[in-house]
């Protein structure tokens, strides 16, 4: 009994923490960024976004070692093998210091030689360029990091991990405010924060040596054991590479193929704040799901596979829909309120992005099923495919939509993968029948789509957008709950047995 309520309050803190540190950090965003925007300026405040989408797909570089490390050091250390996890640990410092000189080289010859690969004035490139040189020097120590948050997750350690993120966000915040007040630079302000973000990596190897994970911050060299979890990595190199072009290229293939000048990626970080938002508060309910789904596969186990399947995709769909229709709703309150006015044209697009979230993140359930089968060799092709395609819709589109062309070469992406699970995955690959998940998703998404119509006829109007918001938000929400009592999409009294029953 008390090993279930250790569980109970593992899964309770992290999410507690996880919630509180992205809602922290959202909210600091949403004061900062306009904050930096009116600083700097739209172009200069460009060159920051360039910048850090640059460095951004250096991650590529990780060669699947955070997922691989995290999964043998949660088995090391729950069979007690710690000079197993000190060798790999220490001999992993050795690879991400590889990895961190190499991801340095990179940056400097692009910051040296890459003048021409962004349309960018020779003054502009000047900027960027010493931009790209201050982020090659904090690399090694960037890469590093990713060592000893690797043996927390997997030491369950998540909420400290999660408090130190909230520490840094606090911190960030103090850099924005003296970067106003003392009218640093960008240069200045850049480096100052990227001094922030590295200053994480003494509570993480304190608390990683406190806890016996590893004796040294010295590197190691025994590469025997080390390619256990280097082998594990390169097996899901291949759907990472495509799935994280899909992502981290739009703000680059707007910079290489926009003729409207840089400040067109102002506007691409102006609306990508909500979605990320959403997407890490719905990362965070999906690693719950993928535990089971591993477990359900590997014992054959049809009646939770179904379960999962089933029942999974319908109240995920329902979180989802809660964290995405009141976004759509009042999409012009929010960039009104968070950049103001001048940037309120943009509300369609953040409209179709936040849309293209429901597709993407209803099909979570179904998804770590298929991982939790190992036959990603299709996921592969579909990741493939689809990359490509919406690559080449956002170079194509770029000068007619602007930053829309980063959204609907999304939306592709999405409607590509999504419909290769239900042509291929859900029927072939795990047994379930694909009209019965749509209908668990179809049925709570329509419901709140149905709700967002009423709260939209209702035309609110309010002298404070912020009430408004709120007002609007509300209505939407007794709405959408009474329809999924009414037709019974949720079942209020299993929920609150559940709920006191870990009470109990």
């Amino acid at each position: 009994m008390a090993k279930t309520k250790s569980t109970i309050g593992y899964f309770a803190g992290s999410i507690a923490w996880g919630t509180i540190s992205k809602l922290l950090g959202a909210g600091i965003k949403f004061v900062t960024i306009p904050a930096l925007l009116a600083h700097f300026g739209k172009e200069n405040y460009g060159l920051l976004t360039l910048a850090i989408a640059t460095n951004a797909y250096m991650k590529l570089l990780d060669m699947g070692m955070n997922t691989g490390g995290i999964k043998f050091f949660s088995q090391w250390i729950s069979s007690g093998k710690y000079d197993m996890i000190d060798r790999v640990a220490r001999t992993n410092i050795s690879f991400y210091l590889g990895v961190g000189l190499l991801n340095s080289f990179i940056l400097i010859g692009v910051g040296t030689w890459g003048e021409g690969l962004f349309k960018l004035s020779p003054e502009q490139f000047s900027t960027f360029r010493y931009l790209l040189f201050i982020l090659s020097a904090f690399s090694i120590i960037n890469w590093i990091t990713f060592v000893f948050n690797q043996l927390l997750v997997a030491d369950e350690k998540i909420a400290f991990t999660q408090q130190i993120m909230a520490l840094r966000s606090i911190l960030g915040l103090s850099v924005v405010g003296i970067t106003v007040a003392f009218k640093w630079s960008i240069l200045e302000y850049f480096f100052a924060d990227l001094v922030v973000s590295a200053g994480v990596i003494f509570p993480y190897y304190y608390l990683a040596r406190k806890r016996r994970l590893i004796r040294s911050i010295l590197p190691a060299f025994y590469w025997k054991d080390f390619s256990i979890v280097f082998k594990y990595g390169l097996a899901i190199l291949a759907m990472s590479i495509f799935q994280f072009t899909a992502t981290q290229s739009r703000p680059l293939i707007l910079a290489a193929f926009s003729t409207s000048g840089i400040g067109v990626l102002t506007e691409y970080r102006i609306i990508e704040v909500f979605p990320i938002f959403i997407i890490s508060l719905g990362g965070m309910l999906i690693s719950i799901i993928l535990p089971k789904s591993a477990k359900a596969i590997q014992d054959n186990d049809r009646g939770k596979i179904e379960q999962i399947a089933y029942k999974g995709t319908r109240y995920t769909s329902v979180i989802v829909s809660l964290l995405c229709f009141p976004v759509m709703l009042s999409a012009r309150e929010l960039l009104e309120l968070y950049v103001g006015e001048g940037y309120t044209y943009l509300s369609l697009w953040l409209v179709l992005w936040v849309f293209t979230l429901v597709l993407y993140l209803h099909n979570s359930p179904v998804s770590s099923l298929v991982l939790a089968t190992g036959k990603t060799k299709m996921l592969v092709y579909s990741s493939a495919i689809s990359c490509v395609v919406s690559i080449v819709i956002n170079a194509v589109l770029t000068n007619i939509y602007g930053v829309g062309s980063a959204v609907i070469g999304y939306i592709v992406y999405i409607i590509i993968q999504v419909s290769f699970y239900y042509l291929y995955f859900n029927s072939s690959v795990l047994g379930l029948k694909s009209m019965r998940v749509f209908k668990s998703f179809i049925i709570p998404t329509g419901l709140g789509f149905v709700a967002f119509i009423g709260a939209q006829l209702l035309k609110i109007e309010m002298s404070s957008l912020l009430l408004q918001l709120i007002v609007k938000t509300v209505v939407w929400g007794v709405f959408y709950l009474l329809m999924l009592i009414l037709f019974r999409v949720v079942d209020i009294r299993k929920i609150s047995e559940v709920l006191l029953k870990q009470h109990v």
